[in-house]
């Protein structure tokens, strides 16, 4: 598992879209947003692939 930090990234990334600041304002709420959002979700990961 990886930090929201780093997802987001790979999210912005993915779309190839430019990347705020480290520690901008849109990051931070962004973060926060997902973060009371998932509040109370069950940790759900991807399985294992062979």
């Amino acid at each position: 598992m990886g930090s929201i930090d780093r997802r987001l990234r790979a999210c912005y990334s993915g779309v190839q879209a430019t990347l705020p600041p480290p520690g901008s304002a849109n990051l931070r709420q962004l973060e926060l947003f997902l973060k009371v959002r998932a509040n109370g979700m069950p940790l759900d990961g991807p399985s294992i692939r062979r």
